[in-house]
């Protein structure tokens, strides 16, 4: 299995966001970069009002930051803990503007989450 060494946010951990600092101790590149679905606010519970977001082949752009690190791995129990039960880390293809794409980790919103 290929060692997944990137993360697409769209979010509170996009650096100048609220939350940046929980990935920005992490040496790497960042680039703008985009996946196609559906953006919601979470409708109830202790994630009310933030964004998530539901892969959808027919869905629009969605816009956020990919971060690319080695030392990733260090960091995705940490990145779960803070998502917490509302989404679910998952691998997905990540675009970019220049048409190119890669493989990055996302946390889509959980099915059971009300929007």
């Amino acid at each position: 299995m290929e060692k997944i060494d990137s993360i697409f946010v769209y979010g509170t951990l996009q650096i100048g966001k609220q939350h940046e600092d929980i990935l920005k101790s992490l040496k790497g590149t960042w680039k703008k970069a985009h996946v196609i679905g559906n953006l919601y606010n979470i409708g109830s519970g202790p994630d009310y009002g933030y964004p998530g977001l539901k892969l959808n082949k027919n869905g629009s752009k969605i816009y956020g930051m990919l971060l690319q690190s080695e030392k990733l791995e260090e960091k995705l129990f940490e990145i779960d803990e803070f998502e917490g039960k509302s989404y679910k880390r998952i691998i997905s293809k990540v675009n970019f503007d220049d048409g190119s794409n890669t493989e990055a980790y996302l946390y889509e919103l959980n099915e059971k989450t009300k929007t």
